[in-house]
C-alpha cells in the first residue's frame, strides 16, 4: 500500500529533525542522568556557617544597620552582621542613592560606618585559607568562570578564585567586595559536571554570560526537539495500530530497534523535552514564583529602624549558651528583628526597641500575630486570605528529596504559613526567617506539574521512596539513550558519503 502524503511528510520531518537533533537528545539523556546524582556546585548555608567563627564584638561598639548605611551613603534591602578578619562589619546589599547601578554587596565598618574597600587577591587567598584550614596554592581575580556563571552571584562580583592544597582539588571563590566565600567546588564535582550540568543546560561560560542569548539558544533547540519527539511517537503508534501487514514493518535492524525503542521510550522522551522547554518559561507562559515588588513593600510594612546594638544582642545570646556565627536583619509588618544563625539552629530577637524586655528569651519563630498580620495586608485588593500553618509539605510546597540534606535544592524549611486568596493565588512564608518563599497563581500550579513533575518526578509518592524514583529515572534514561543511539546510527547511515541511497519506507 502506498504511503499517504501526510504520513510521508511526517516521516520527512521526523527524519531530518532526527539527523540534526539526535546527538543533542543523546547528550541530554546522558547528562541528565549524571545531573540527577551530581548537582551543580554550590556552597550550602550549613557549609558556610560551619566555617565562620563565633561572633564576638565588645558591647556598645557597633552601629545598627540603618545608621551604618546612612554614614556610608547606601540604600540597602538586606543586611548581615559578621566579621571581616577581626573587625565587626555590616554586609549590606544595595546601591548608592541616585545611581543606576544594580544592587550588590558592600562591607561597612560597624563601628564607624565607613565603607570598606574590596579585598586584594592576596587578602582573598588569606580569607580562603582561614575559611578552609588549608594552604592557598594560587589565586586569581575574575568576573566569572564555568562554576560562577549563574546570575545569583552577580551582586557578589568581582570574585577571586583560590586553589587550595589537598587531594580533592578544592577551589573556593571569594567575593572581593563582600569579603566572604560564596562558592566551593572539588575536582570530582567539576569532572561530573562537565558530563552533567554543563552540557545538559547548554551552560558553557562563553554563552551563559549572556542570559538572553543563552535563553534563546536553549528554546531554539528544545522547541524543534518537541516536534521531533511528538512526530516520532505519532509515527510509531501509526505503524503499530494502522499497518495492515506488520506491526514492526522495518526490515533493517537499526530501524527495527529504533521503532521498538521509540514505542517504549517515546512518551517520556516527549514529556522530558517538553518539560525541559517549559523550564525556560518561553513566552512567559508561567507567572513569577516570587512576590512582586509592591507585595514585598507591604510585607515589610512601614520603615522600622534597627536601633539595638548587635554586639549587645550577641553578648546576651552567648550568655544563654548560644553560639551565633552571623546576625541578619529581618523586616516584617513594620518591625525590625535580628536573626542569629549558627550551623545548628537560629533565633530571633526584636531589634527596634519595641519588643519589651531587652533580656527576653530569643524566639525560635516570629510570633503568629506578626506573620498573619503581614500576610493579610499583602494583597489588599484581593480580599482576606485563608491562613494556615503547615507542619508538612503539600503539592505546591515540597522538598525534592526530603531525606537528603546534602544540598539546598533538596531542603525547604518547615513549618511555613500558607495564605490562599479567592482568585487562586497561594503564598508560603517562613516564620523562622520572615521571608516569602513561594508565590503561585493558576499558571504556577500548571508549572508544578508540567515542568517540575514531568522533568524530575518529584511527586510525593516518589520523593518518599527515593529508591523507586532513582530506578525510574535511571531505567528511563538508559532506554532513552538506546533510542538516541539508534537515531545517531541511522543519521550517520543517511549522511555517510558515497553510500547508495535506499528507500527505507516501510511496506504498508
Amino acid at each position: 500500500m502506498a504511503t499517504s502524503r501526510p504520513k510521508r511528510l511526517l516521516i520527512e520531518v521526523h527524519k531530518w529533525l532526527g539527523i540534526v537533533l539526535a546527538p543533542f537528545f543523546l547528550m541530554w539523556f546522558l547528562s541528565g542522568l549524571v545531573l540527577h546524582f551530581v548537582a551543580f556546585p554550590e556552597l550550602t548555608p550549613d557549609e558556610r556557617l560551619r566555617a565562620l567563627p563565633v561572633l564576638d564584638a565588645p558591647s556598645g561598639c557597633c552601629l545598627g544597620p540603618d545608621a551604618a548605611a546612612a554614614r556610608a551613603g547606601l540604600a540597602f534591602d538586606e543586611a548581615r552582621f559578621g566579621l571581616r578578619g577581626d573587625e565587626p562589619v555590616w554586609r549590606l546589599r544595595g546601591r548608592a542613592p541616585g545611581t543606576g547601578d544594580a544592587a550588590r554587596w558592600h562591607v561597612v565598618d560597624a563601628r564607624t560606618g565607613a565603607l570598606r574597600p574590596g579585598l586584594s587577591t592576596a587578602a582573598a587567598a588569606q580569607l580562603a585559607e582561614t575559611f578552609s584550614g588549608r594552604r592557598a596554592l594560587r589565586a586569581e581575580r575574575l568576573e566569572r568562570d564555568q562554576w560562577t556563571v549563574p546570575q545569583a552571584l552577580d551582586p557578589y562580583r568581582p570574585l577571586a578564585r583560590v586553589d587550595l592544597d589537598g587531594a580533592d582539588g578544592l577551589v573556593l571563590y571569594v567575593s572581593l567586595d563582600a569579603a566572604e566565600v560564596v562558592r566551593d567546588t572539588r575536582r570530582a564535582e567539576r569532572f561530573w559536571n562537565w558530563i552533567g550540568a554543563v552540557p545538559h543546560w547548554i551552560y558553557p561560560t562563553v554563552l551563559r554570560r549572556f542570559p538572553q542569548a543563552w535563553h534563546q539558544v536553549v528554546v531554539a533547540l528544545a522547541l524543534p526537539g518537541v516536534v521531533l519527539a511528538a512526530s516520532g511517537l505519532m509515527l510509531g503508534l501509526w505503524q503499530l495500530f494502522l499497518n495492515r501487514s506488520r506491526w514492526i514493518p522495518y526490515r533493517q535492524p537499526w530501524l527495527r530497534w529504533h521503532h521498538i525503542l521509540g514505542l517504549v521510550a517515546g512518551a517520556f522522551t516527549l514529556t522530558w523535552i517538553l518539560s525541559g522547554l517549559l523550564s525556560m518559561n518561553p513566552w512567559d507562559v508561567f507567572t513569577p514564583r516570587g512576590a512582586a515588588a509592591p507585595e514585598l513593600a507591604r510585607w515589610r510594612g512601614p520603615p522600622a529602624a534597627a536601633t539595638s546594638d548587635p554586639a549587645a544582642i550577641l553578648a546576651r545570646a552567648r550568655a544563654r549558651g548560644l553560639r551565633p556565627r552571623e546576625l541578619e536583619l529581618v523586616r516584617i509588618d513594620g518591625q525590625a528583628w535580628y536573626r542569629l544563625d549558627d550551623e545548628l539552629d537560629q533565633w530571633l530577637v526584636r531589634a527596634d526597641g519595641a519588643g519589651g524586655d531587652a533580656d527576653a528569651e530569643p524566639l525560635a519563630m516570629l510570633p503568629d500575630a506578626t506573620m498573619t498580620a503581614a500576610l493579610r495586608r499583602l494583597r489588599p485588593d484581593a480580599g482576606s486570605p485563608a491562613l494556615a500553618r503547615l507542619d508538612a509539605y503539600d503539592t505546591l510546597y515540597y522538598a525534592a528529596a526530603p531525606a537528603d540534606t546534602a544540598g539546598a535544592r533538596h531542603r525547604r524549611p518547615l513549618p511555613v504559613w500558607r495564605a490562599d486568596w479567592a482568585d487562586g493565588t497561594t503564598l508560603y512564608a517562613d516564620p523562622r526567617a520572615g521571608r516569602i518563599l513561594l508565590r503561585a497563581e493558576a499558571s504556577g500550579r500548571w508549572q508544578r506539574h508540567l515542568y517540575h513533575g514531568l522533568h524530575t518526578f518529584d511527586y510525593a509518592a516518589l520523593t518518599t521512596r527515593p529508591w523507586l524514583r532513582h530506578a525510574l529515572i535511571v531505567g528511563m534514561s538508559l532506554l532513552g539513550m538506546g533510542l538516541c543511539a539508534t537515531s545517531c546510527v541511522i543519521a550517520w547511515r543517511v549522511l555517510r558519503p558515497g553510500r547508495p541511497r535506499r528507500r527505507n519506507t516501510p511496506a504498508c
